[in-house]
């Protein structure tokens, strides 16, 4: 069985034993509330239900991310997640007692229910949590880099977001190539600069290889694009074909039908909430509540794209084109929170149903970002190979102080990836990030200081290193 097969047998495992709590805190409840004689009509009611509220809680699980790799991330991010994710079940189960009034169920049985499976999922998620750290966490890390200030960074990730799981044990420069070898051998995981070049990499990766060590590597843009390519024999000769960037034109149809369809109904659904902004935006700060602004769509096509207004008005007035960094003077207190909730997107639906976007793509960028960010990334241009969309892979997956080259990784990766499938699960996912504010900030300036209090922090020899490269510069 494949590494892969396993994975999903493990997921599969997992979701079934996840109903299986969801069910025994719904009978708890009963029993708490009832105690041993439970009313047939509340009871016949869950028995009715289960099927459906079943079904339900893996969407919201899954919507929740409570399948993906979580071991290493915090027991913090766990308890969160679980919270959130049974919270919303709940309120599901309660918007479901208030709307179809076939369906029974006491008030006081949603809220034990609510609390019973939040101790069950933790307690057995933690225990989980717990012993999987202890098998597999604290790996020791080697970042080869020759750039001590990429390399910082990729520290800083480790120490941010990997809560114990890698414990970051050296930096080297691949051009001290002896001492790399045997710290390679001290370790259990080595990540490789993207700066490295393809003969380096190659020769690290087979040594490591030998020793069983695991590699990271932070793969090019262009290797995005052969990562679905197909290979074809050419009379003794293996080739890949790699396909250009985009949708095929039956894609493109299903994708258009289910925007359609998808962002009418949204914006019925959401009406109430843009009749309240329309009025609080203005309320607020000086200004019109809509925020009208030109973008670049798919194959550089122009359009207008709508949001609520979150900044002061005319806020580039002075400035000039500007991206929005934390703590930006310029945001509104209200702008604040709907910029985190992404409640100032709303407005996009109407763009969506023009067809200028869609729901689900790279975001739009102007001309003037565009431009520069073209000057180092020529690949950036493929990005616009289909519709930009309200949310997508990158705002899932990244937040809004991720780098553009990183972000730009991931909107390649939706295009070389896109599936029908990937659309609703990122939707999904979207729903995640409006509870999860931490992406929602914007670009930091002060990430050099938390560098230069991280090199106090971890046990690394970058100062000698350092040293040394700069010894044989002037030598």
């Amino acid at each position: 069985m494949s590494r892969n097969s396993v994975v999903k047998f493990y997921k599969v495992l997992f979701s079934i034993f996840d109903l299986f709590l969801v069910n025994v805190g719904i009978i708890l409840a009963f029993r708490l509330k009832f105690g041993e004689v439970i009313p047939m009509y509340n009871w016949s009611s869950y028995i009715t239900i289960w099927p459906f509220l079943s079904f339900v809680a893996l969407i919201i699980f899954y919507m929740f991310d409570l399948y993906s790799n979580w071991r290493r991330k915090s027991l913090y991010h766990l308890i969160y997640t679980i919270v959130l994710s049974i919270g919303m079940l709940s309120l599901f189960t309660m918007a479901l007692t208030f709307w179809y009034r076939g369906f029974s169920f006491p008030r006081s049985i949603i809220v034990l229910s609510f609390i019973i499976q939040v101790i069950l999922f933790t307690l057995v998620r933690s225990f989980i949590w717990w012993i999987a750290k202890q098998r597999y966490g604290r790996r020791k890390v080697l970042i080869i880099d020759e750039n001590l200030e990429q390399g910082l960074q990729f520290a800083r990730k480790f120490m941010q977001h990997t809560s114990g799981w890698f414990i970051i044990h050296n930096f080297v420069p691949v051009s001290e190539w002896k001492r790399m070898m045997n710290l390679i051998q001290e370790v259990d995981v080595v990540l490789l600069s993207p700066s490295l070049s393809r003969e380096q990499q190659a020769d690290i990766l087979s040594y490591c290889s030998r020793y069983g060590k695991e590699v990271l590597l932070v793969p090019e843009l262009f290797e995005l694009f052969i990562l679905d390519a197909e290979p074809q024999q050419i009379d003794d000769m293996l080739v890949l074909s790699v396909q250009p960037p985009g949708l095929t034109a039956a894609q493109l149809f299903l994708k258009r039908a289910f925007d359609i369809v998808v962002s009418a109904v949204l914006i019925v659904l959401l009406s109430p909430i843009m009749l309240v902004l329309f009025i609080l935006v203005p309320l607020t700060s000086k200004g019109p509540a809509i925020f009208k602004q030109e973008r670049i769509g798919r194959n550089g096509k122009e359009y207008m794209i709508y949001k609520f207004r979150s900044m002061v008005h005319n806020a580039e007035q002075k400035t000039g084109p500007t991206l929005a960094t934390d703590d930006d003077p310029r945001i509104t207190p209200l702008g604040k929170f709907i910029r985190a909730t992404r409640l100032d997107e709303i407005p996009q639906l109407f763009n969506v149903l023009k067809g200028d976007m869609s729901l689900v793509g790279p975001r739009p960028e102007r001309a003037f970002f565009i431009n520069q960010f073209k000057e180092n990334l020529p690949d950036y241009t493929y990005r616009m190979s289909v519709k930009p969309g309200i949310t997508g892979l990158a705002q899932v997956m990244a937040k809004y102080s991720t780098t553009v080259e990183d972000k730009l990784r991931f909107d390649l990766m939706y295009v070389r990836n896109y599936s029908l499938a990937l659309d609703i699960k990122i939707l999904l996912q979207t729903l995640r990030v409006v509870f999860q504010w931490e992406q929602s900030s914007g670009v930091n300036h002060n990430q050099q200081l938390y560098e230069q209090d991280l090199i106090k922090k971890l046990n690394l020899e970058i100062a000698v290193g350092q040293e040394k490269i700069v010894g044989k510069r002037r030598s």
